[in-house]
């Protein structure tokens, strides 16, 4: 990136990004970056949800650079603020809605049935065991998920297919196999 890019003011470089220069987005990047990873702190402690605020962020300043015009009166600093903390509002309204809600902390029961009991009821320690194991995958799945995994996890294992996943998410079913294999990739991970 040229020197002279760096000391532009924003406007220019939303001009510059708007006309397709890329050091000029990766400039704007650069600098609203931290700005967007606090806000995204200040709205959860969960590692994974950060991220998922953090990626709705960087799309609030990419929408900003795209749609910011000088004529309006607002500087791009105070625009994209408001699109940046819009995104992440609209996202996190999404997650605790009471339907969003209720899908986050479902379990089916199938999953419950198969961890417990599974032919070894004779040994209590063995059941209470395999229960906390349960548990502390399920508390990890959470922390780990973002919440359209979580949603598009429990629907996977309650045995809906894609089609349906897609229909009851409002997604395509190109997205919910993205966030399947997401889902899959992370919980390797663990």
């Amino acid at each position: 990136m040229e020197k002279k890019e760096c000391n532009a003011s924003d406007e220019a470089l939303v001009s510059l990004a708007q006309n397709n220069d890329t050091d000029a987005l990766t400039e704007l990047i650069r600098r609203y970056l931290p700005l967007i990873r606090r806000k995204a702190g200040g709205y959860t402690t969960s590692p994974a949800d950060r991220d998922d605020l953090i990626q709705e962020g960087l799309i609030g300043l990419l929408n900003a650079v795209k749609t910011f015009s000088v004529a309006k009166g607002a500087g791009f600093k105070t625009y994209c603020y408001v699109c940046v903390q819009n995104r992440m509002l609209t996202e996190l309204d999404k997650r605790f809605s009471n339907k969003q809600q209720a899908l986050q902390n479902y379990v089916p029961l199938e999953e419950l049935d198969s961890s417990v009991g599974s032919g070894e009821i004779d040994d209590p320690f063995r059941i209470v065991a395999a229960q906390e194991s349960h548990d502390l995958l399920m508390e990890k799945a959470k922390t780990l998920l973002s919440g359209l995994e979580q949603e598009t996890l429990s629907l996977y294992l309650s045995g809906h297919s894609y089609e349906e996943m897609a229909r009851q998410l409002n997604l395509t079913t190109k997205a919910v196999d993205n966030a399947l294999q997401r889902v899959r990739r992370k919980l390797r991970e663990m």
